[in-house]
């Protein structure tokens, strides 16, 4: 179950990655000569989904981020990996990597582990119905924690949501043990031994190793009957509206049998389109260079 709950945080939101920016005011006609060297923000967005396939999450990451905030980034990574090694963090990181790339380490997870899964058996349905009820009074009741938009699409969603958990079994030892041995496999396949050597890699390269494990986190939510590969397949852009330099894109994917989407607001910087929420701050150089234009 933490395998399962952890992959989805990694990836909850890969599959709509790019979320949550605002238009510029104002749209003005744009010369044909323009619109010809301007890139297609659907096919850009939609080259994101080869990257989250491949656990490419570096490019991702790029492709996300202006270049000067992506150096930004580099640079305070690289000041943070600079600081002096606690040891109780060396000794608290050890133990952590050891409970996946020890010999045993599958072995011991599931002897911790079956425990539990026998305890929570019987109460699953019980859980489960409480779980479900929850979801349909986020949906009816308005005093949700969720506007208008999330409460559509956790609508929409429902129905397939609940085929899914109903025919599930994510209390099965033999699946766990599955998506573990995944997982830990990943983990060894990262190289990382200890966290001087995680230290040592430059952003490119930790995020390379997050990567392995994005991959190994998808693999082992297919036993699940989750297929995030899937979903990002199913990633459909409509352009709403641009003047060349700012677009506005609708981005909906398919998930659990139904479309949920959002309207995403676009700024191209050096022929790349970037959310206007990455790059806006009152003093972005890039913002003000889209609004000159």
């Amino acid at each position: 179950m933490n395998v399962k709950i952890l992959s989805l945080s990694m990836i909850a939101g890969l599959a709509v990655a790019v979320a949550a920016m605002p238009l510029p005011a104002k749209e003005a006609p744009v010369p044909a000569r323009t619109r010809i060297v301007t890139p297609d923000p659907a096919v850009q967005l939609k080259g994101l989904v080869h990257q989250f396939r491949v656990g490419d999450v570096t490019g991702l990451a790029q492709a996300l981020i202006p270049p000067s905030k992506w150096e930004d980034a580099r640079d305070a990574y690289d000041q943070a990996r600079q600081k002096p090694l606690d040891e109780k963090d060396r000794e608290h990181f050890a133990e952590q990597l050891e409970r996946f790339t020890a010999p045993d380490a599958v072995d011991a997870l599931m002897a911790e582990l079956e425990p539990k899964l026998e305890q929570a058996r019987p109460q699953w349905p019980g859980m489960l119905m409480l779980g479900m009820g929850a979801a349909q009074m986020a949906v009816a009741s308005p005093d949700a924690d969720l506007d208008e938009a999330q409460r559509e699409a956790l609508r929409r969603m429902l129905p397939g949501l609940q085929r899914w958990v109903g025919s599930t079994d994510f209390l099965d030892s033999v699946t766990l043990r599955q998506a573990l041995t995944l997982f830990a496999d990943g983990v060894r396949r990262t190289g990382i031994r200890d966290l001087e050597s995680l230290r040592q890699l430059p952003l490119e390269g930790m995020l390379d190793r997050a990567g392995t494990l994005l991959v190994a986190g998808k693999d082992a939510l297919r036993l699940y009957g989750l297929d995030l590969d899937a979903v990002a397949d199913s990633l459909n852009i409509e352009v709403l509206s641009g003047d060349g330099f700012n677009a506005r894109v609708h981005a909906s994917v398919t998930l659990f049998g139904a479309s949920v989407g959002t309207d995403l607001e676009l700024v191209l910087i050096d022929g790349r389109w970037y959310g206007a929420s990455v790059v806006k701050t009152p003093d972005s150089p890039e913002l003000a260079l889209a609004a000159d234009r």
